[in-house]
């Protein structure tokens, strides 16, 4: 019997308790969904998924795939349905056990939650491999925090979780047969690049340098050389840890001191944290248009407004800078998004989820937990 290890937002050997866990089996398949449904419109006719991220997710898988393949292990990239993937690999009756990072998301937890009901005599695992907390440790007596600064309080005492070393060796490979096509990823030779590696050199780099030092003098710039700590596109697919940088940032603050920048380091990894947890909490309320208040907001979704904010063509130059700037680049300040944001919904009266959806499409750092969340707070 074989284990499956079903990869997320975990692309990564380095500090990944998942893959640790799946690889104590005698045999193992490593598996990657690609949900071809991302890369369909939506009603706003956004695209889960655009060019740029498309690209940084290549990127990403390749640079897995060959870290792996040094381990003596292939890895499974099959296009379609996840929920049926999976289906299909279980009910083939070589897996006994199906490993996975725990996710936060409602569409990810919905499918878990479904498998396990089919499955009853498979073992389900999840680890918490994305968050700089265990899960036992974030538990709240009655409801879930109301603000940020209540969340941080009521952890403040509680240690992260340990990191881990990635994997000496991985068990041997099962081999699959399925009629679902395997999919061939290639580089895209974008900046940043995608992948582990190109993560890992970016946090060296930014260690090295001074910057952490004035973060927060330069955190709210648009533009320049390391104004902002640039680790984003790398965490929100798992190629580095919050556990990793929190590591790093401990270090640089022994060897150079730490200040108030260095804290708002730990602060803005924080605040990634929070919106982990609180879509865990509130499910697909998160992606409704009433959001976690339950209220409707006094907004709706006009075609023309949408596209010339999309398109950078609104009445405001700043506006329409960091709109060309996201679309070319797939890149934009956390300023630059408050205030496109803003425009949206107070400005032009749009319903907020074009607005997130449009976001999802071309951030290359895209995290469900946290734009979603963001939108609304």
């Amino acid at each position: 019997m074989s284990t499956l290890y079903w990869l997320n937002d975990d692309l990564r050997l380095q500090d990944n308790p998942a893959l640790n866990a799946a690889a104590q089996d005698d045999a193992l398949t490593i598996l990657f969904c690609l949900d071809e449904r991302r890369l369909k419109t939506d009603r706003f006719s956004n695209s889960q998924m655009g060019e740029h991220r498309w690209g940084f997710l290549q990127e990403s898988l390749q640079d897995l795939s060959i870290g792996l393949a040094k381990l003596g292990q292939p890895l499974n990239i099959l296009a379609g349905n996840p929920q049926l993937i999976v289906t299909s690999l279980l009910d083939s009756g070589r897996f006994h056990r199906i490993v996975r990072s725990r996710q936060h998301a409602s569409d990810k937890t919905a499918i878990w939650q479904s498998l396990r009901l089919a499955y009853p005599n498979i073992l389900f695992e999840e680890y918490d491999s994305t968050t700089l907390y265990l899960q036992d440790k974030v538990q709240f007596t009655s409801r879930f925090p109301a603000t940020f600064s209540e969340f941080r309080r009521a952890l403040d005492t509680v240690a992260f979780r340990p990191s881990s070393t990635r994997p000496a060796s991985l068990p041997a490979p099962t081999s699959i047969k399925l009629d679902i096509p395997m999919v061939a990823v290639a580089g895209n030779s974008r900046h940043p690049r995608g992948g582990e590696t190109a993560g890992a050199q970016h946090l060296d780099k930014y260690f090295s340098t001074d910057a952490a030092s004035s973060y927060k003098d330069t955190r709210n710039q648009f533009f320049g050389e390391r104004y902002a700590t640039g680790f984003s596109p790398w965490l929100a697919l798992g190629c580095v840890s919050p556990v990793q940088i929190f590591e790093l940032l401990r270090l640089y603050e022994s060897q150079r001191g730490a200040n108030e920048s260095t804290g708002w380091i730990l602060f803005e990894l924080m605040w990634r944290e929070f919106f982990r947890w609180h879509a865990g909490y509130y499910q697909a309320a998160l992606f409704e248009f009433s959001g976690i208040s339950g209220q409707r907001p006094l907004t709706s979704f006009y075609p023309e407004r949408f596209f010339k904010w999309r398109d950078g063509k609104t009445p405001w130059p700043i506006v329409n800078a960091c709109m060309i700037e996201l679309k070319q680049t797939g890149l934009l300040s956390n300023r630059g998004r408050q205030i496109a944001a803003s425009c949206l919904v107070n400005e032009l009266g749009l319903d907020w989820r074009c607005g997130a959806g449009y976001f999802e499409e071309q951030l290359i750092d895209y995290d469900a937990c946290s734009n979603w969340g963001n939108w609304q707070y």
